[in-house]
């Protein structure tokens, strides 16, 4: 974390044998990885809770058959006889009370030893396994450490001199006596005011974490604080107003909150991971200042964008004008050289940003230098080079030359296309990947376009900047039709300004969204007779199916619709490992296929005016944007449209209830923060993303901390300024590779 580790093995502080073992699975082998290994929940010493050791996650009930820990009130406590065929015996049947639920158990051997330490009003540490009884919660064969005995009836409290709870610890709870130290030992381990709760980890649970981490943190010392506080340095970060704790107090508390709590520390600690991630953004911010880029020069009457925009088909709406006016400003200036534009355009699904990208590339064609327009599939690289050349065939005797280059070609179209590039022939080139090779070389290129930036790392997306000399730096526009919440802008994207586009095109039709229960029959016939109505009124459908092969898969489905109910029309396949795909998109386009049965290659960027109708099979198993995007692909022309979330989810479940609020608006901004609450920013910025080191972040939810964000910008860009070594410093363990935070997908 922002260049700090203990590297000292976790072997200093515990046995060897536990050692070897948390260094296994769990993957804790230092005291740094266990001091980096935060809690996830806390409970107050003073109250009771459960903790997660059954896997589940903090608040939520475990299921039956599942080991249990909480801290927990006793209730009731009595000895009773249990005669069976073994002759008598007694048993201590006793409740206690975890929150606001009841359970009950039972000791049984002596119980005359645990009598005294389970009793009414004692405050005891349990372990066991759940099970239901008479639809009452038990815990079975439980094991117990005692925290606060009940007191005396004269309402004296004993002391850890009068008392100890000498029996009743096996299992887990024995672990914690084990590593502690003792009985007593751990009575002070878990005497603290509040006892964390540590993210399941295969080989371990919370009790030996807990146990552990009071030996990591007697032998941690005092880390040093890695920002500057000196003279002329950045203001100390604050929070709401309150400076934020030094490093090593933070630590500290985070595994042992006082009794305030932990917030202060977790407030630290998430102000790091931001400002790791923001140190990256700004230090990119900072070297883009130092290229240079040819401005673009004033628009003239007879400028071929000038040209385009006399003629258009229709009125740019008020957001594209300004957008157009952003990014005319961004790359003007007054001198040869201007700071090269990095700027992110995003937009709803349909808010015109093609056209705005084609307008500030004229804007660089007209200043003699060429564009790059980077695109994610070649079915998209296609589609934006055809509607690049429909629109600039406008512009009479003002010749645009626009040149496809994608991985497919033969060696005679990529020789011919890679020649037009390097002469200057080549005023527009479009493509995917294919344009990012070493083997591309541009006569001069002014500005690069990235389509759907989602789909591609930073890397990729600067390496035809990076390629370019420093005086001559082109200009960035990244495009996103995905809505971004400012949270995840403000932290990945933070390079970049960003232009934001609302609102959509005149002569739109709506698109009407439905959630489709597969079990009403009616509701399933009433889909397909909608899709023959269209296509008998000379329109398009697409069928998206979540897989290629298989029961469900694109030729599965296919297959049964063309001898089922959709016996008669045409009806086509398509998904990522066809060769053919622009192939069949044009066909579709042209009205050679009515149904489109695909996959999620059709996502982003498809653009057919016919198309009328979207089902999602199996809607349940994608993600909200996702959803959105895909209902994107309908309603591009003026007729209304239809998109069909089918699903066989019951409507009170969760993945339901989120079809429902997709269908409930066509804000995709909306939708975006729901998205992010949805997957978390553990999708995000997670581990799952990568399982790079520079994803790592715990804490920092984008969801919900955007004022520590905020302040970690502020920060980072303060710090970057008052010293620029320093601050590489602090990011120098996280590779180029893994810097690249915008890779979402």
């Amino acid at each position: 974390m922002l260049g700090w580790d203990d590297p000292r093995p976790l072997s200093l502080v515990i046995t060897p044998d536990r050692a070897r073992s948390l260094a296994g699975k769990p993957g804790l082998a230092t005291m740094g990885q266990a001091l980096m290994n935060f809690p996830v929940a806390y409970v107050h010493s003073s109250g009771t809770g459960a903790f997660t050791d059954h896997g589940g996650v903090p608040g939520e009930m475990p299921e039956e058959g599942d080991r249990f820990t909480c801290l927990a009130e006793v209730l009731t406590a009595q000895v009773q006889d249990n005669r069976g065929r073994r002759g008598p015996r007694e048993i201590l049947q006793f409740t206690f009370r975890v929150a606001d639920t009841v359970f009950s158990s039972a000791l049984f051997g002596n119980v005359r030893m645990h009598q005294p330490f389970v009793t009414p009003g004692a405050k005891l540490m349990f372990s066991g396994t759940l099970g239901i009884w008479r639809d009452q919660w038990q815990l079975k064969n439980p094991s117990y450490i005692t925290l606060h005995p009940a007191p005396t009836p004269d309402g004296h409290r004993r002391t850890d001199e009068e008392y100890e709870a000498a029996f009743g610890a096996f299992g887990p709870l024995a672990t914690i006596v084990d590593v502690a130290g003792g009985m007593r030992a751990a009575q002070k381990v878990l005497s603290h005011p509040w006892l964390p709760t540590y993210r399941r980890r295969p080989g371990t649970s919370t009790a030996e974490v807990t146990a552990v981490m009071d030996h990591v943190l007697a032998a941690m010392g005092e880390p040093s604080e890695m920002l500057p506080r000196v003279p002329g340095a950045p203001d100390w970060p604050q929070i709401d107003g309150a400076p934020v704790l030094d490093f090593a107090t933070a630590l500290r508390q985070v595994h042992r909150p006082p009794e305030d709590g932990p917030d202060a520390a977790r407030t630290r600690l998430k102000f790091n991971e931001a400002l790791g991630l923001q140190l990256v953004m700004a230090l990119r911010r900072a070297d883009s200042t130092a290229r240079h880029a040819r401005p673009v020069v004033p628009v003239a009457p007879d400028s071929r964008y000038t040209a385009l925009l006399d003629r258009l088909p229709y009125d740019l709406t008020a957001p594209q004008q300004d957008a157009l006016s952003t990014i005319g400003d961004a790359m003007a200036g007054t001198t040869d050289t201007v700071t090269p534009m990095s700027m992110l355009l995003q937009g709803d699904v349909g808010s015109g940003k093609t056209v705005v990208a084609l307008l500030a590339m004229l804007r660089v064609v007209d200043s003699g230098a060429q564009c790059a327009f980077l695109a994610p599939t070649e079915v998209l690289a296609v589609q934006h080079a055809g509607t690049l050349t429909g629109l600039l065939e406008r512009i009479d005797g003002r010749q645009v030359t626009v040149t496809l280059l994608t991985g497919s070609m033969t060696a005679a179209e990529r020789k011919a296309a890679l020649l037009d590039i390097i002469s200057g022939t080549s005023d527009i080139v479009v493509g995917t990947h294919a344009i990012i090779q070493d083997s591309v070389d541009f006569f001069d290129l002014g500005m690069v376009v990235v389509d759907e930036q989602h789909r591609f790392g930073v890397r990729q997306r600067d390496k035809l900047r990076e390629n370019a000399p420093v005086e001559r730096t082109p200009h960035l526009l990244v495009m996103t039709a995905t809505p971004i919440p400012r949270t995840v802008a403000m932290t990945m994207f933070g390079d970049l300004s960003v232009c934001t586009l609302t609102g959509s095109p005149s002569g739109r039709g709506k698109v009407d969204t439905f959630v489709v229960p597969t079990f009403k029959r009616n509701w399933v016939d009433r889909v397909f007779a909608v899709i023959r109505e269209q296509v008998a009124s000379g329109h398009r459908a697409f069928i998206v199916v979540p897989r290629i092969d298989g029961e469900g898969g694109v030729d599965d489905v296919a297959t049964r619709l063309e001898s089922g109910v959709l016996t008669g029309l045409r009806i086509g396949r398509l998904h990522g490992r066809m060769d053919n795909k622009a192939e069949v998109m044009a066909d579709l386009a042209s009205g050679e296929i009515d149904v489109l049965v695909a996959t999620t290659v059709v996502e982003v960027g498809v653009d057919i005016p016919e198309a009328t109708v979207m089902v999602v099979v199996d809607a349940e198993n994608f993600g909200v944007s996702q959803l959105h995007q895909l209902r994107g692909r309908v309603g591009r022309g003026a007729d209304n449209s239809w998109c069909f979330l089918c699903t066989a989810v019951p409507e009170e479940e969760a993945s339901s209830r989120r079809l429902q609020s997709i269908a409930a608006t066509s804000d995709g901004f909306a939708l975006a923060e729901l998205d992010l609450r949805t997957r978390t920013e553990g999708d995000v910025l997670g581990e799952s993303q990568s399982g790079s080191r520079a994803r790592r972040v715990t804490l920092l939810s984008l969801a919900d901390d955007a004022v520590v964000i905020e302040e970690a910008r502020r920060y980072a860009e303060d710090l970057v300024g008052y010293d620029t070594a320093l601050a590489r410093a602090l990011v120098a363990e996280i590779a180029d590779d893994d810097q690249e935070f915008i890779e979402r997908s």
